[in-house]
């Protein structure tokens, strides 16, 4: 009987210090180099996550003291974000620390903008480790066993795009807690389906589509677990689908769509206050973006662009082989019946928001997108992990593994994820540009030149725009005008063969010739990691910047 009890202490210890070891290495991977760029200042031309400066843009528009909630640069993905950040900005405020104001002139507003964009940060941080929990208990609420909800948090938690993004300022870390909350409520919620549940679960979704617009898709979820789950509290067990269905139309859709408006007011209130403002937003900063053409009649049954997201995007955000885990658990449950009503509800939600996503958004150039859909695949795999558990694991050798393998898998993805946050340590190629071009001008009057491609405003212009003064002026240009200094800049480490291109193609136009290339780039087992062809949003701290001198001096 002691033994028994000691027994049970152990496996509680046990389990304890797993879930703790988990938090702590998802913590490091998410804080390690979270001051990377800070130095940047914010602008245009001076944020180095050029998506950073949407976010700041947006909540300096926003003052809680004076009770000032418009922040029209905000409105074209939605609010709730942003004033959750304008709380530490209002507590700045308050601690009379800084002041902060929507300009760049002075390097004490540089500084207090980079406090706020470092406190922020933090936030992500906070926020995606709460996801990796959430994650766990969704997995363990719909299989009643650890390990599964271990497995599937460890998942989330090293997953290449997370680790990348939660280093950022970004509205996508609040939208997957708010997708994993929504999910792990759905599943609490399904066998006791009382009002408050459904209101409550209503209210999560329109959160998340105050978030980012397109969230709005989650409030799918708990409608379909919902219509899915057969079960109810009488003597048969069962209630068909009818019935199910009419009693949903009757009740849970209207408690549901009425906390989802609730949600949606409260996170984003000026869709209901200002609608011609967001209109407006919409207008100039969604819609320039969008591939409305992918939604007529002849095209609705072209998925080129899904298949790009599927084959392309997914894969390089879970790099290298994790995409292969929730790509079989998709396989696994499209034929294991007897989990559908755990299972297709995620499902159907991933391939709707991947169908939309994909048609809509402009081209399949951008990783982050897709980062919405990873809280739902990490709990399907928990849930294909537990169900071929209980078919293995008199078979030792099945068991062992299927234990094994997808830790193995997830290797590689670690051994990325710890050479990438260490590479963000590293002092950042336009920092040391800038100091060099600085000691290079001394008291001169000069122009330097900056080609306009290649995302020149976060790979060059915030190098060079703050050395900006009566002395020096800072112009896009081409290869054939003339400068004292020439800078061309990529948006990733590049190989020698493109280096020696671009090279080439500038000093082919006789004005100047190649002084030095400044670039960063992640380490592993001691050789150069190149991210040439990762998305972009996967490589904003790794630029490639070439820098060329007049070849009739300064």
């Amino acid at each position: 009987m002691v033994s028994a009890v000691r027994f049970n202490l152990a496996k509680k210890a046990i389990k304890r210090a797993l879930l703790i070891g988990l938090l702590l290495l998802a913590g490091y991977l998410r804080i390690a180099g979270l001051t990377w760029g800070l130095e940047g200042g914010y602008g245009h031309y001076r944020n180095f996550q050029p998506d950073e400066f949407l976010s700041l843009r947006g909540v300096l528009e926003v003052d809680l003291l004076r009770g000032h909630i418009k922040a029209p640069s905000a409105y074209f993905e939605g609010t709730l974000n942003y004033y959750l950040w304008a709380v530490p900005q209002a507590a700045l405020k308050l601690s009379s620390k800084i002041g902060l104001v929507s300009t760049v002139s002075t390097t004490m507003e540089m500084e207090d903008h980079a406090c706020l964009l470092y406190v922020c940060r933090w936030m992500s941080v906070l926020v995606d480790l709460c996801t990796v929990i959430l994650v766990f208990l969704a997995i363990r609420e719909v299989t009643r066993n650890f390990y599964p909800g271990l497995l599937g948090a460890f998942i989330y938690a090293v997953l290449p795009m997370q680790v990348i993004y939660a280093h950022f300022m970004r509205t996508h870390l609040l939208s997957n807690l708010l997708c994993a909350l929504v999910i792990w409520l759905s599943l609490k919620f399904r066998k006791r389906q009382e009002w408050w549940m459904s209101l409550t679960v209503g209210l999560m979704s329109g959160l998340a589509a105050a978030t980012r617009i397109p969230n709005g898709i989650i409030v799918i979820i708990p409608c379909l677990y919902f219509l899915f789950d057969g079960s109810n509290r009488s003597p048969t067990g069962k209630v068909p689908l009818r019935e199910r269905a009419k009693h949903f139309l009757t009740g849970p859709i209207w408690l549901i769509g009425f906390g989802f408006a609730f949600g949606l007011f409260v996170g984003y209130p000026m869709l209901f206050l200002d609608l011609p403002g967001v209109i407006n937003a919409v207008k100039s900063g969604v819609l320039p973006y969008a591939t409305l053409g992918e939604f007529k009649a002849s095209n609705l049954l072209n998925l080129w662009v899904v298949w790009k997201y599927a084959s392309f995007l997914i894969p390089f955000a879970m790099y290298p082989l994790l995409w292969l885990l929730p790509y079989f658990a998709i396989l696994y449950l499209c034929f294991r019946r007897s989990l559908y009503h755990q299972s297709l509800p995620i499902m159907i939600f991933s391939g709707l928001y991947l169908y939309f996503m994909a048609k809509g958004y402009v081209g399949p150039y951008f990783a982050r997108p897709t980062m919405l859909l990873f809280p739902g695949f990490c709990i399907l795999l928990g849930l294909i992990f537990s169900d071929l558990w209980l078919l293995l694991k008199r078979h030792r050798a099945a068991a062992i593994s299927l234990i094994t393998a997808p830790l193995l898998l997830t290797l590689p993805s670690i051994a990325f994820d710890l050479a990438y946050v260490k590479a963000m340590q590293q002092r950042d190629a336009r920092s040391t540009l800038r100091e060099d071009l600085k000691t290079l001008i001394g008291d001169s009057v000069v122009t330097i030149g900056v080609l306009k491609g290649g995302g020149y405003f976060h790979t060059v212009m915030p190098a060079v725009d703050p050395l900006k003064s009566e002395k020096v002026v800072v112009q896009l240009q081409d290869g054939g005008q003339e400068a004292n200094f020439f800078l061309v800049g990529f948006q990733c480490p590049i190989d020698s063969g493109l280096l020696d291109f671009g090279i080439r193609n500038v000093e082919a136009q006789g004005r100047f010739k190649y002084e030095k290339s400044y670039s960063v780039h992640p380490n592993i087992l001691g050789k150069e990691f190149r991210l040439e062809r990762f998305p972009s949003d996967m490589t904003y701290p790794f630029p490639t910047i070439l820098l060329f001198r007049s070849k009739t001096g300064t």
